[in-house]
């Protein structure tokens, strides 16, 4: 369905008339669920982007609600739109990836259905409980209500060099990732397979939560159970273990993987070995090794339930994590990591645009640690059917590292998932590739400690002539041992920064100024001893993360 088109020469006048026309309108407009192709940048006036709630970012569009008037003025802007239901209110919808493209017609038997991309369909049957209505081989993601999707341009951002591990823990991460243990994998997912199901609802699943508990509490890691409900009265939980950071606790890096399971008996029957007894093996094994280290930021190990559900655990999480303002620098999402169709097997990672910078990172840590493994990088916001995509819906940096995409393991949600199936050469590499990536990430502790506590603030100075920038910086001070202060800045979250010091302040606080007003900054800092020697780097900031404390 579309509605009706205008000539180029009307178009952006007549979208003027509808912008005053919508903004001058005094009550909540209807809405409908359209389907939005990609604009140009900055092809949608300011004044309407408050008005679109941004459902789902895909590669080729945006799902998106809005108001039924702004639709004329929409495509009067030359943005193709398609609307797919004209009564979203209350409904949930589901993402449904199929492989076969005839899948898609299949689907009408159970509900209603419409095509998003050639293998991703939306799908809504007025019931919580899709997982039951369609066959268990779909794939699965429950669409967010609220999320921090932008709408932008489909040209992926240019993302500067990514520093390389440093030097002085290079050593050392190599050293934690040599220590996994392939029959210590192998007897995980062992132990979670002989649970015979784990399928969300089922007391299998249940059960497994409290063994998965039990193991990271034997390892001396805070452990809670995060509760949630859904369907028609269900209700599990995620399990997260916590490993505080020395430095900085407030930030974390999460690495996560769910529990669940699925088959076409679902109920008595999953075994769920590659699917997701793999990666949560792994989490396992990173937490064993990761615990002897001590590290500037907090790690959390997060084992999702209900991910077969459509993804409805991380869903919880992420958006809580969202409404806390927790701090969360990378999301490691493992999702089928241990069948091996072919031999040397590669390693897929999975990024939308935003989380660019951790692709880089994570081929830079991971590096000799996958053995063989070759690293296959994709930038693809439409692959979000695991635990990392509820995190990319509230704005936060997530991967996904999986086995094949699309996926060949042909007892995938299968009763024969089971470990003789799996390789247990490549489940070892690609956690040992994780692991070296998250201790990156998390910092194994400097001497001198990293700064903590870095905060920033920007004000603009205008006159007549001239417009620019400043920003204020300002840092807990360390110990007697440290001599002074280096600061650091990139123009890309994460990216390659630049000393902007050239020699160490003394105290601890910084103004950078005369900068771009119309650009970002992003900042670190390291501590400097009084023999020259660097600390890590604090945890980044934003230019202007700091102003409404002001």
């Amino acid at each position: 369905m579309s509605f009706c088109r205008f000539t180029r020469p009307l178009r952006f006048s007549l979208a003027i008339i509808l912008l005053l026309a919508f903004s001058a309108s005094p009550r909540p407009a209807d809405t409908v669920l359209v389907r939005m192709d990609r604009p140009a940048k900055a092809v949608i006036p300011d004044g309407w982007i408050s008005s679109i709630k941004v459902l789902q970012e895909l590669d080729s569009c945006f799902l998106v609600e809005v108001p039924v008037e702004m639709i004329a003025g929409l495509e009067a802007l030359g943005i193709r739109l398609e609307v797919l239901d004209t009564s979203p209110a209350g409904k949930p919808y589901y993402l449904v990836y199929h492989a076969v493209p005839d899948e898609h017609e299949a689907m009408r038997a159970f509900g209603e259905v419409r095509r998003i991309e050639e293998d991703i369909s939306l799908f809504w049957a007025g019931s919580e409980d899709v997982r039951e209505i369609l066959p268990s081989h779909f794939k699965l993601k429950r669409l967010p209500e609220n999320t921090r999707i932008r709408l932008e341009a489909a040209v992926p951002q240019a993302q500067p060099p990514v520093r390389a591990v440093e030097p002085r823990h290079a050593a050392l991460i190599t050293q934690m990732a040599d220590m996994v243990s392939g029959q210590r994998l192998a007897a995980a997912v062992q132990a979670l397979q002989d649970f015979r199901t784990r399928y969300a609802s089922t007391a299998g699943c249940e059960a497994a939560g409290e063994y998965l508990d039990g193991y990271f509490g034997s390892l001396d890691l805070e452990t809670a159970y995060d509760q949630f409900s859904f369907g028609a009265g269900h209700s599990s939980r995620n399990i997260v273990a916590v490993l505080p950071g020395r430095i900085s606790p407030e930030y974390s890096v999460i690495l996560c993987a769910h529990y669940d399971s699925a088959s076409d008996q679902a109920g008595t029957l999953a075994p769920g070995a590659d699917d997701n007894a793999s990666g949560v093996a792994a989490l396992m094994e990173m937490a064993r090794i990761l615990s002897l280290v001590p590290l500037d930021f907090t790690v959390k190990f997060i084992c999702f339930s209900a991910e077969e559900w459509g993804l409805l655990g991380s869903r919880h999480y992420a958006l809580e994590a969202r409404q806390a303002g927790e701090k969360i620098v990378a999301v490691l999402n493992l999702d089928m990591v241990a069948y091996a169709d072919l031999i040397p097997e590669d390693l897929e990672i999975i990024a939308n645009s935003r989380s660019g910078w951790l692709l880089d990172r994570f081929d830079a840590a991971a590096g000799r640690s996958l053995a063989g493994v070759e690293l296959v990088r994709h930038v693809n916001p439409s692959f979000n059917r695991s635990d990392h995509s509820p995190f990319w819906d509230q704005g936060y940096s997530a991967i996904c590292g999986i086995e094949d995409v699309p996926l060949t393991n042909p007892h995938y949600h299968k009763t024969s998932d089971t470990l003789s199936t799996l390789n247990m050469e490549f489940l070892t590499a690609v956690t040992r590739a994780t692991l070296a990536a998250a201790a990156d990430l998390a910092q194994p502790e400097s001497n001198p400690p990293a700064p903590a506590g870095l905060t920033a603030q920007s004000g603009t100075v205008r006159s007549l002539f001239f417009r620019f920038k400043n920003v204020r910086l300002n840092w807990r001070a360390g110990g007697a041992e440290v001599a002074g202060y280096h600061v650091y800045r990139a123009s890309t979250s994460h990216g390659s920064y630049e000393r902007i010091t050239a020699s160490p302040v003394t105290a601890a606080a910084y103004l950078d100024r005369f900068l771009d007003p119309d650009a970002s900054c992003f900042y670190v800092v390291k501590a400097v001893n009084r023999q020259g020697r660097e600390s890590n780097f604090s945890a980044e900031v934003r230019d202007d993360e700091h102003n409404k404390r002001m």
